[in-house]
């Protein structure tokens, strides 16, 4: 992903795909619906460790690879 409006809009899919609202999201992400919603949205200052608290929520976490490799494995 190249920007918060992708990790936004990934993070707004998935959570659509589980069938949890804004507000269910946000409390299990201890984060307001309002920075949800912001994020979801591409909010460009969005803090990085909620970021993460909102992906772990949804069930996933985040690994650097390098983007040579990232090349390779979307062949």
């Amino acid at each position: 992903m190249k920007n918060v409006r992708s990790l936004g809009l990934r993070a707004l899919a998935l959570r659509v795909g589980a069938g949890l609202s804004q507000e269910e999201l946000a409390a299990r992400a201890y984060v307001s619906r309002k920075w949800l919603s912001d994020f979801e949205r591409g909010k460009p200052t969005v803090e990085a460790s909620k970021v993460l608290d909102v992906f772990q929520a949804l069930g996933y976490e985040f690994e650097v690879v390098p983007i040579a490799e990232l090349s390779s494995t979307n062949e």
